[in-house]
């Protein structure tokens, strides 16, 4: 029999444990060899999930295959040592979905010109480390490689499908095939095995009856919780133990106390408004971490050292130093983030996150609340839980676990259990061995299934509630396939379809139900799209909906067709990876609902019928004796059809724009047919993301770029080109915006550049050039850097706003739709703010919006501007009566508006696409 093994990839440590299920031995942990010093190799039971990259000249011996990185204890203790060259957290950034997560972001903050620093992704990070534990595993046990024994991994409960996804394809990457666990049951099996006979029934006996018990788990990146409900077993059999709820994805734990701290002891090194750099910050954060693990232990002093080195030859000679106290400690830790809370309080939604490395912790700190709230929503019958059974580091400090019971005491005046547990550092990996065995039926199994239920949304009339039909309940079992009971749909196959999915984790219907989606219960998923093989013609087919979940905890939904002796099954894939997903037409912001007489309205059927028939009489094949004006006319006839554009559904701007491409070749014709087709396509297109195959069409839709312009005398063809491919450019990659600027940037650079113009290309308008050049956000920040100083240059003789403007989308600290690791510098941006702010505000009515997008607060210092910089603009808007909404923006940390996020487009979204944080 293969052997169990359990991986915990923590966001602090990486531990692993095992057992041999011939045996009958508990579980053991397997210390992994690592670098514990720079010559100097030790098997430890904690394997810190950290990876060093060494500086030149650092020869350090690489016996473990992880070059060209470091991962381990040394990588710790050395990244703590030397700035900007340590990746940390790589598990937190697996759940951030405001960056590219399989692009090479870490180490973040990294000066963008250490050309000898390796970079590497999320994804690969997580792959790095379960690398070397095959390595180290297969070398140990040469008989029983890794890769061919049972492991599963564990991951939050929190974690979304798209988190889980990205977690298995890092084992994946390391050579792994793995079954996921969440944490929470992970150490709740640990917990199982080492109960003492009878404790689970004398637990329910304590409670009157059955016992609800809260886990909490504070880890390194997050706090995960599980309610879990125990019943005594009937006539003398086992406890049946039953998961009941998981909290949502909370990026707050042992780290943001860290950052807590060293946002304190900041203030004692360096003088405010002057701040640490994000590479010596990131060694403070360590160094105060130490000091915290320290004066919340056993015996603590009463108060420690927290230095942070120089750089280079000053390693010594430049280190910063101060002390932190016992009380301080405590104060900052146990005060703000074990406040009492109530149990109706709720988690605040004001104040200022603690944020350093750009990933997006909880405002609100106070893990009491969280708990309370959570508890508050799943057990609305209860008091209190019965009992606590407490995981992670932090639990470590007796001080971190009272506060927490007492705060839970106050609920209901009684104390609950704490459940014995064991060095919670093991227990998450041990627990994930006993799950392994219990599904060989030795120990308890842990009912519940899945945490939330999942909804496919059903059609809705213009103005009606929008509906949805149960397809996986709440508690599905892993495995077991459910049906949309009594339903029958109709599906389209051979031409693109839409599935939008909710999700609920409070309601309990069963498959099939009809329910109505109100956004307290219910949370959208980006939706599913697809076009299905039509077989022998397209059409639609009756299908019945399935759906299951997998063992590694991803959902698979299927349509299964209806009253056929072999019924096909199509599978439906989710869109994961899409920016953004595009919300139901009645959840669009009210300003923008469609008006009398729309597509939206009543007729929508047969005004689409003639919409497209317009298109093809135009674009369509053997129609080359269509009148020259029915060309010109194509938009002005299609708002009469479907009246104001304004007012066009991101539904029908692509259902336009699939009859448009179907026909692209007619847009060669004449110059006409060419000019509407790129004003059209990029209309309809815009903003190149937010609705179901939208990568798919943009990505068709550049394979025309190098076509450029058949009429290439037509400067108002070649002006809505560039406003097409300035529409479009959301949906584009790196590779595709790089082709673009290659084009572009010989009119845009100065003369003494000397670059050589691609032959017939005109780049006119100019205007409309530059901005479609600031739009590309997946150029790499030093080409977009090199943009906005060549436009910087045009300001000393050109008065034009829009270059500013564009300047502005350039030096954004928050993108538009791009990863937050394309944003350039903050040293570029306070450059360029020091011109701007020696303009005339008066004359230039770009300044104000520029001024704020480039000084913006984010709260992650490798993006933010100094202080100085921000109070210098914030006083310059305050003078010249800025939006107060825009002077909050630089003051303090406010999300981004919808209407800001759209205005970088130069134009409305269409309606049902919302561009949210």
């Amino acid at each position: 029999m293969r052997r169990i093994v359990g991986i915990d990839l923590g966001t602090t440590h990486t531990v692993v444990a095992w057992a041999d299920p011939a045996g009958s031995s508990p579980p053991r942990i397997f210390p992994i060899p690592q670098l514990v010093s720079a010559s100097e190799v030790e098997a430890l039971d904690l394997l810190p999930s950290f990876l060093y990259a060494p500086i030149a000249g650092e020869a350090l011996p690489d016996p473990l295959g992880d070059a060209p990185w470091v991962i381990g204890a040394h990588a710790r203790r050395r990244g703590g040592e030397v700035p900007g060259r340590l990746v940390a957290s790589s598990k937190s950034w697996l759940a951030h979905a405001a960056v590219d997560r399989t692009a090479a972001i870490l180490p973040w903050g990294a000066p963008e010109d250490a050309e000898d620093l390796p970079r590497v992704s999320p994804v690969d990070a997580g792959a790095r480390i379960l690398a070397h534990v095959r390595r180290a595993w297969n070398e140990a046990f040469l008989a029983h490689p890794l890769e061919e024994q049972e492991v599963i991994l564990t991951v939050p409960a929190s974690f979304d499908e798209d988190a889980r996804e990205l977690t298995v394809e890092a084992a994946r990457r390391a050579g792994l095939s793995v079954r996921l666990l969440e944490e929470p049951q992970a150490a709740f099996y640990d917990y199982l095995g080492r109960a003492a006979e009878g404790e689970l029934d004398a637990l329910c006996r304590r409670s009157g009856g059955e016992a609800l018990v809260l886990v909490c788990d504070v880890g390194g990146g997050t706090t995960d919780l599980s309610l879990i409900r125990v019943r005594p077993g009937m006539n003398g059999a086992s406890p049946e133990v039953e998961r009941v709820a998981v909290g949502r994805h909370l990026l707050l734990g042992g780290d943001n106390m860290d950052l807590a701290l060293a946002h304190l002891c900041e203030a004692r090194l360096v003088t405010p408004p002057d701040r640490l750099p994000p590479g010596r910050f990131g060694q403070l954060v360590l160094a105060c971490r130490a000091a915290k693990e320290r004066l919340l232990g056993d015996d603590p002093p009463d108060e420690v050292p927290v230095t942070v080195l120089g750089a280079g030859a000053r390693l010594i000679g430049g280190a910063l130093t101060t002390r932190l106290s016992r009380e301080e400690a405590e104060r900052v830790v146990l005060d703000g983030f074990l406040p009492p809370a109530g149990r109706e309080d709720r988690p605040r939604r004001g104040g200022s996150a603690l944020v350093a490395f750009g990933l997006p912790y909880e405002r609100d700190v106070a893990i009491t609340r969280h708990v309370a709230h959570f508890f508050a929503r799943h057990a609305p019958g209860a008091t209190a839980p019965g009992a606590l059974l407490l995981n992670g580091g932090v639990f470590r400090a007796k001080r971190i676990v009272e506060k927490l019971a007492e705060a839970i005491a106050r609920w209901g005046g009684v104390s609950p259990d704490i459940l014995p547990h064991t060095d919670p550092d093991l227990a998450v990996a041990r627990g994930a061995v006993a799950y392994g065995l219990s599904l060989l039926g030795r120990g308890v199994r842990i009912a519940g299934g899945a945490p939330r239920g999942y909804y496919v949304g059903l059609g809705a009339r213009a103005g009606e509630a929008r509906t949805a039909v149960c397809v996986v309940p709440r508690g599905a079992r892993e495995g077991a396939r459910y049906e949309a009971v009594g339903r029958t749909f109709s599906l389209t196959v051979g031409r693109p379809v839409r599935f939008d999915l909710f999700t609920s984790d409070e309601a309990n219907d069963a498959p099939g139900a009809v329910v109505t989606v109100d956004r307290e219960r219910f949370g959208a998923l980006p939706p599913l799209a697809t076009a299905f093989d039509p077989g022998t013609k397209p059409g639609e087919v009756l299908v019945s909906l399935a759906g299951e979940l997998s063992a590694i905890g991803t959902l698979d939904l299927a349509c299964v067709e209806a009253n056929a002796e072999s019924p096909r099954r199509f599978r439906l894939a989710f869109q994961l990876r899409e920016p953004v997903a595009a919300e139901p037409e009645e959840a669009a912001p009210s300003s923008r609902k469609a008006r009398p007489g729309s597509i939206a309205g009543a007729g929508r059927g047969r005004r689409l019928e003639e919409a497209r028939e317009a298109i093809e009489r135009v674009y369509g094949k053997g129609r080359s004796d269509v009148a020259p004006r029915a060309v010109k006319d194509l938009v002005r006839e299609l708002e009469r059809i479907l009246g104001d554009r304004a007012a066009w559904t991101a539904e029908l701007n692509r259902a336009l724009y699939d009859v448009l491409w179907a026909h692209h070749k007619g847009r060669r014709r004449s110059a006409d047919h060419e000019r509407v087709f790129w004003q059209l396509a990029g209309y309809c297109l815009r903003p190149g993301f937010g609705h179901p195959l939208d990568t798919e069409r943009a990505a068709g839709l550049f394979s025309l770029f190098h076509e450029r312009i058949a009429f290439a005398q037509e400067s108002r063809t070649w002006q809505h080109f560039w406003i097409a491919w300035r529409r479009v450019a959301g949906g584009l990659d790196e590779a595709a915006q790089l082709a673009l600027r290659e084009v572009i940037d010989p009119f845009l650079a100065p003369a003494e550049k000397r670059m050589k113009k691609p032959k017939g290309v005109r780049a006119e308008p100019i205007a409309d050039v530059v901005d479609l050049g600031s739009s590309l956000e997946r150029v790499p920040p030093g080409r977009r850097s090199e943009l906005g100083s060549w436009l910087l240059e045009r300001t000393w003789t050109e008065r034009d706003p829009r270059i500013w403007a564009a300047i502005g989308r350039l030096g954004a600290r928050v993108p538009a739709y791009a990863s937050a690791h394309h944003v350039v510098s903050p040293s570029v941006a306070e450059r360029w703010l020091d011109h701007l702010l020696r303009e005339k505000w008066n004359e230039m009515p770009s300044a104000q919006r520029a001024a704020m997008e480039m000084a913006r607060v984010t709260g992650d210092r490798a993006r933010d501007v100094s202080e100085r910089v921000r109070k210098d603009v914030e006083r310059r808007l305050a003078a010249t009566g800025a939006r107060e909404e825009w002077l909050r923006a630089v003051r303090e940390y406010v999300p981004v508006e919808e209407s800001d996020r759209a205005a970088f487009f130069g134009e409305g979204l269409p309606v049902g696409i919302r561009l949210v944080e």
